[in-house]
């Protein structure tokens, strides 16, 4: 088991290699001095466009999730329990996303939006405090400078052949956040940690076209308008930092080769769930004769949005002496929620359509897990890093019940249509890479962070529009992002409680719909985020950490 642990070790610390942690130290007695480290995790960018024209019916805010990976540097200086610090970091991002924009009126053919976000780093003060426990815990807040490369780009929608507009490049902000880090090794820590972005920019909204009478192929021209673009990047990272210069004077020895190391402990427990849910899905126009954007410029979008979804989920870990981690849980949740269809120039006949925006109601199930083998690279009585490799499953079952029109009244849904309309029924696999870090921020309280990459994903769903009885089967690829941490509290040397938040997003990146099982192809984009709040319990065999 040895040479099993030195190869984990040594790939853990690949971007590091010049530095070597002392694995059978203390832990550092003051926190003074500088450090370099990196760190992984996800982030989500929420970008939203000024509607110059007026006031949106639907959209005009871009959310554009995807994971993250990168460095840091700092310096701290402490006086007693207080620490000042400064740090730079910079993360390689994979940010992406769309949704609609300036849809203002039914009559205007609106754009397809699309945020991206490359790069993003931040130049800031630390502020900290030393849990006077052992000396071994920092909880600390952050602000300062921001800076991200990115772009942000409209598309009128219909294929229209209309200019797209387009901004990109460096952008600087501001930033605010906070973590909370904890020495492994006189030399090493461990961190979770959130931060808020954000970036103010102008924009202009392409110009379009006017279709105010269906019965007419009569167009009117829009201008392009200058408008605002704010954009939030909202990230969370898991990172070690490795202290240079003096190790600080040892306080405690913790050894994960001691005799004192974990034996066998075996957790099980229930979850309650409550949380919100968004899928939705981008049908491109093939061939559209926009020869820089192609299949950006859209027909169709419809964005299944679920709010106070209440679900149960049960769990179990087990970790060995070794150091092997097994964990893992499965659960369901239901909700209701609205679904928005949108459709862009319709033409049937002589009518001809710019914008149908209708809305339904939404009866939603999910039914998730996740299992996850790790290994516990750096372990003691008090913490545990363990990089893993798992798999997950999302199932989704949507049925939207009437149809009300919202954006033209010559389009359809005028008079409101009663009953169910469409169902969407999804499965997406993914695997799972990444890492899960656990800390005693005291006797009793502990803390769980887990992040993943998902770097192959697979989507297969059903799309049956039954008023019109189309059944279009769907399928695609992509990648994704799974975020959890939790704080917990022991009751007793068996009997935990805690709170937690889970964030997941996946996303496809070459994706189509057999149209109406017809064996056309179209090509789709399909994108599904969950965010849930935890209420936990749990009950553990084996000896308490």
């Amino acid at each position: 088991m040895g040479g099993f642990r030195t190869l984990f070790q040594s790939l853990a610390l690949a971007p590091l290699t010049l530095l070597t942690p002392a694995m059978a130290q203390d832990a550092p007695a003051d926190w003074h001095g500088a450090y370099v480290g990196y760190h992984l995790g996800g982030a989500l960018d929420l970008a939203e466009v000024g509607d110059p024209f007026g006031p949106s019916i639907f959209g005009d805010t871009v959310r554009a999730p995807g994971p993250l990976a990168g460095g840091q540097i700092g310096y701290n200086w402490q006086s007693g329990a207080a620490l000042l610090g400064v740090e730079a970091d910079a993360s390689w991002a994979d940010l992406r996303g769309t949704n609609t924009c300036f849809a203002y009126s039914g009559y205007y053919v609106s754009a397809n939006c699309r945020a991206s976000v490359d790069v993003f780093g931040t130049f800031t003060g630390r502020l900290g405090w030393v849990l006077p426990s052992d000396g071994k815990t920092l909880i600390y807040g952050k602000a300062g400078l921001a800076w991200a490369y990115g772009a942000f780009q409209a598309v009128p929608n219909a294929g229209l052949d209309l200019r797209a507009t387009e901004d990109s490049g460096l952008d600087w902000g501001w930033t605010v956040g906070g973590g909370i880090e904890r020495a492994i090794t006189p030399r090493w820590t461990v961190r979770a940690e959130y931060g808020l972005l954000s970036f103010d920019q102008d924009f202009v909204a392409p110009g379009s076209v006017l279709i105010p009478r269906p019965r007419t192929w009569a167009v009117f021209a829009v201008d392009a308008k200058r408008t605002d673009l704010s954009r939030d990047i909202h990230q969370f990272k898991l990172g070690m930092n490795y202290r240079l210069g003096s190790a600080g004077t040892a306080r405690e020895t913790v050894s994960p080769d001691s005799a004192d190391a974990p034996g066998y402990r075996l957790a099980v427990g229930a979850r309650y769930a409550y949380g919100w849910g968004q899928f939705h899905k981008d049908l491109s126009i093939r061939d559209s004769g926009i020869p820089r954007y192609g299949d950006a410029s859209l027909r169709s979008r419809l964005t299944y949005e679920t709010t106070d979804m209440n679900g149960g989920e049960v769990f179990a870990r087990l970790d060995t002496p070794p150091g092997l981690m097994v964990k893992g849980f499965v659960g369901g949740a239901a909700s209701g929620g609205i679904m928005t269809d949108e459709d862009w120039d319709i033409g049937h006949g002589h009518q001809r359509i710019a914008y149908s925006n209708t809305l339904s109601s939404l009866d939603n199930d999910i039914r998730y897990g996740v299992v996850d083998v790790g290994y516990a690279v750096w372990r003691g009585d008090t913490y545990s890093v363990a990089p893993l490799v798992g798999y997950t499953r999302l199932t989704q079952d949507m049925t939207a019940i009437d149809c009300r029109q919202i954006g033209n009244r010559f389009a359809g849904c005028v008079p409101t249509i009663r009953g169910p309309v469409i169902t969407e029924d999804d499965t997406w696999e993914a695997l799972r890479l990444g890492a899960v870090v656990d800390v005693n921020l005291s006797r009793r309280v502990g803390l769980s962070a887990d992040a993943a990459y998902l770097p192959y994903v697979t989507f297969a769903g059903t799309d049956n529009h039954l008023l019109r009885n189309l059944v279009s089967p769907e399928d695609g690829n992509g990648l994704g992002i799974q975020l959890e941490t939790t704080l917990s509290y022991a009751l007793t040397d068996a009997i935990d409680v805690g709170i937690g938040a889970r964030y997941w997003a996946l996303w496809t990146t070459s994706a189509d719909v057999n149209f109406g099982g017809s064996g056309q192809l179209v090509p789709m984009r399909f994108a599904t985020e969950q965010a849930q709040l935890l209420l936990q319990g749990s009950y553990r065999f084996g000896r308490a950490p």
